[in-house]
């Protein structure tokens, strides 16, 4: 059922390729793969192996966990600030930065976090936050990658990593054609750039941000196949990674009447990328949906309404409510 729904989207034009992984704290239920990583200026078909950028995803599976790492080892505390903001308000958006910033169009991009993206009223989404939690790691721990692979990719063996070498292109899905997408939001906030991509995102980051600090900066660039972002959703969940008394911080919680997360309990936490991802976590139970619905053009579609139509096809698989 999973994949003639998600064969249709592909077929009506929703995305060119989904892949999938649900399943439980015990382990993979379901998993699969249709439609083509790369649609143009080649066709490249997806595969269970096809490597995503999962965009946003970053920021729970990485950012938050190594963030919450260093809280349990006593490193730094939840209420302790960091350039004028606590973790807590950095991981929960609720610090008061605006949704976005080219920071890529300022010199200094830490000095253009506090000179220019301040200000929003009440708790926002904001890349920023987690932009902040990228300096805060590499003021504790060094290289941010370096300490990524150490802690949760290596450790877990996972086929998930930044900044992928030339040679693993054929796997990986392609993404944007130019980052005409920031170039209208930059366009609509009146900011100059003059250095956007204008040729196929593939292989590399396609967040803006991410790219021009090096390839992430802590809200995305991990690059993973579906197994990968389902191993690492799952040893978080089974508090091999994080305590379990810190579990959900940094990650998103169901919103009452959402197409997408309706069906899950209010005990429920997970996250999307623009990029056309999502994993949850649902007491055991884990659902994981990547797609490059960006490619070859970021346009506006029903990935909320798609994405809850995959959860409710997931929870009715044989063993989709199994205990570990």
């Amino acid at each position: 059922m999973i994949e003639e729904f998600l064969q249709r989207e592909i077929d009506v034009g929703s995305f060119p390729a989904a892949a999938w992984a649900v399943g439980t704290l015990g382990g993979l239920v379901s998993d699969g793969a249709l439609g083509d990583a790369v649609a143009v200026p080649l066709r490249i078909a997806a595969t269970v192996d096809t490597i995503f950028d999962v965009a946003s995803l970053t920021k729970p599976l990485i950012t938050a966990t190594l963030i919450l790492q260093a809280v349990a080892e006593g490193r730094i505390g939840l209420d302790d600030r960091f350039e004028g903001f606590t973790y807590r308000s950095l991981l929960t958006h609720s610090s008061g930065l605006i949704a976005w910033l080219p920071l890529y169009a300022f010199p200094d991009p830490l000095a253009a976090i506090h000179d220019h993206g301040r200000g929003a009223a009440g708790p926002v989404y904001s890349d920023l936050n987690f932009v902040l939690l990228w300096y805060a790691l590499q003021r504790l721990y060094g290289d941010y990658v370096s300490l990524a692979e150490a802690r949760i990719l290596e450790p877990l063996g996972v086929d998930a990593l930044f900044r992928p070498p030339a040679p693993l292109k054929p796997r990986i899905a392609a993404t944007e054609w130019g980052q005409r997408w920031e170039m209208r939001m930059c366009a609509e906030r009146k900011i100059a750039f003059d250095g956007f991509r204008r040729t196929l995102i593939w292989g590399e980051t396609h967040d803006g941000n991410s790219h021009h600090l090096g390839g992430t900066a802590g809200n995305a660039g991990l690059f993973a196949t579906a197994r990968a972002v389902f191993r690492i959703a799952q040893a978080i969940a089974s508090g091999d990674l994080v305590p379990r008394e810190l579990l959900g911080l940094g990650w998103d919680k169901p919103t009452p009447g959402s197409l997408a997360t309706s069906m899950f309990s209010a005990d429920a936490y997970g996250h999307t990328g623009f990029t056309g991802t999502s994993v949850w976590i649902d007491g055991e139970r884990i659902y994981v949906l990547l797609t490059n619905r960006v490619h070859p053009v970021a346009a506006a579609n029903a990935m909320q309404r798609i994405r809850g139509e995959f959860h409710r096809l997931a929870q009715t698989l044989p063993g989709a409510h199994a205990a570990a």
